[in-house]
């Protein structure tokens, strides 16, 4: 038990003060770059539906439901909220 305590540093004596310092100064390892980034293809996607859906709900209000796809009336509205939805809901998995 004696060796144990003369192998472990007392506080404040300059053997733990060294290895504290080393350990804040010891760099965190750092993710790969396939870790930490979304794919090339993510935001111009993203940003693509969401002006997309913003185009659709325009067309629906302009043109009282008659398009962008006939017939459908407010049903367009709702198409076009969806695709904007999936954009933006696309953008909490973007790096």
């Amino acid at each position: 038990m004696a060796e144990d305590d003369k192998n472990k540093a007392a506080k404040g004596t300059k053997r733990s003060i060294e290895e504290q310092k080393k350990a804040k100064t010891a760099k965190p390892k750092k993710p790969s770059p396939s870790e930490k980034s979304s794919p090339r293809w993510w935001a111009p996607l993203m940003v693509t539906l969401m002006i997309i859906g913003l185009l659709v709900v325009v067309l629906a209000y302009l043109f009282s439901g008659d398009l962008p796809v006939p017939g459908l009336g407010n049903g367009n509205l709702f198409i076009g909220f969806g695709i904007m939805l999936v954009g933006f809901l696309m953008t909490m998995g973007w790096r």
